[in-house]
């Protein structure tokens, strides 16, 4: 049975040539798209590390003739004027460095003869209850650590991971970092701040009088507000932040929408990807329905000449999707090895196990389609009279 076939097939290789073809650039397409997508949700599906619902962040403009006292007070008198508003649950300062902001400041140093490179963010003593961190070793910073004798650190698992000691912990440890001694005093599950499809980095946060003495205040506000907060706060905190700093340069954004902001460079691409490949699939479908309807016109007689000889409508439905599953899996056979080149090479800086994942739902999604389009045509085949198709003849 199955070398008869395939001698059906091959005699009939120039109208299964179309179909081949198609199957294999729908799975090299389906291939990549796949792989991509399963990329990224599985760094979506990663923790970001931080609050954003009901976060705001308020930029203001510091006044360029204050010293470091004079900058640390307003920033205190902000604290207490923003926090005091109703409905507003916490708040605290921020650096130049803010979550979905786009700024990535980077430094390193060297600990035991081991280079370290890693992102920094400056936040104050309250930012990590304002962001609901997770400190999972150790403590975060307090008002203390500005005047410390030695500069302290806070650091995120990434960080741990890749410049600590297997099961060893990096508390109390000091290392120069940023030119200046500093000793971790707490380590943080993971923070990743550019976006959710974004890699979770080595990340320091620093918070020291070296920061003050910079000259370069903390200009963010972070503000944690209740889920029922009214629009009318927005208006509240920008007048009392414009009054304190005598300047009407502030700008208030909801993080819940700077994050979407931040995603869009990967979810559009990955979004048309999705649709180009839905269309590809439905003209394949479309494609499939038309060759085997030919297919099935043209091969009337041969279909009443099997069912006169005994055979069931069963058995010729059989022959048609076997016949289609022969040029499919020959299609996905030829594109599996060219997709697989991928990870064994190391072509691409992507977790081998997403390549694979693509080349599986890739196949499954293929010989899903080519079955149920392959079945239609099928069953009409299968209903054909003898006698009908035979006087035709």
């Amino acid at each position: 049975m199955f070398s008869h076939l395939l001698k059906l097939m091959w005699n009939k290789r120039r109208a299964n040539s179309l179909l081949f073809l198609e199957i294999l650039l729908a799975f090299i397409v389906l291939f990549g798209v796949l792989g991509f997508c399963f990329f990224n949700l599985d760094r979506y599906n990663s923790p970001l590390g931080f609050e954003y619902e009901n976060t705001w962040q308020v930029e203001l403009d510091i006044p360029d003739d204050l010293d470091s006292t004079g900058n640390h007070q307003l920033q205190e008198s902000i604290l207490r004027e923003i926090g005091s508003l109703p409905d507003v649950e916490d708040v605290a300062f921020l650096g130049p460095v803010t979550p979905f902001g786009g700024s990535t400041w980077r430094s390193g140093g060297e600990h035991n003869g081991q280079n370290i490179s890693a992102m920094i963010m400056f936040p104050d003593e309250h930012y990590a209850e304002t962001a609901k961190l997770n400190i999972r070793e150790g403590r975060w910073f307090v008002a203390e650590d500005r005047i410390a004798k030695t500069a302290t650190m806070v650091v995120n698992k990434a960080f741990l991971e890749r410049y600590g000691s297997p099961g060893g912990s990096l508390i109390d440890t000091i290392m120069v970092y940023n030119g200046i001694d500093r000793k971790i005093i707490g380590i943080t599950s993971d923070f990743k701040y550019h976006s959710n499809f974004a890699r979770n980095e080595p990340l320091v946060f620093l918070f020291d009088r070296y920061l003050d003495e910079a000259e370069d205040p903390l200009e963010y506000l972070t503000v944690r507000v209740t889920p029922s907060a009214p629009a009318s706060l927005e208006e509240d905190i920008y007048k009392r932040v414009a009054l304190l700093t005598k300047s009407p340069d502030v700008t208030i954004n909801r993080l819940a929408n700077e994050r979407v902001q931040a995603n869009q460079p990967i979810t559009i691409p990955m979004t048309i990807m999705v649709i180009i490949s839905g269309f590809l699939l439905i003209n394949i479908a479309l494609g499939l329905f038309g060759v085997l309807f030919t297919q099935i016109n043209r091969r009337r007689s041969e279909i009443g000449l099997r069912k006169a000889m005994g055979a069931t409508g069963g058995e010729v439905t059989r022959q048609f999707i076997l016949e289609t599953l022969i040029v499919t899996l020959g299609g996905l056979l030829i594109g599996t090895f060219f997709a697989i080149q991928v990870p064994l090479l190391d072509l691409l800086p992507i977790d081998d196990k997403f390549f694979y994942w693509g080349i599986l739902g890739s196949i499954v999604i293929i010989l899903t389609i080519v079955m149920i389009c392959a079945l239609i045509p099928s069953r009409l085949a299968s209903r054909l009279h003898p006698a009908d198709v035979l006087h035709e003849g």
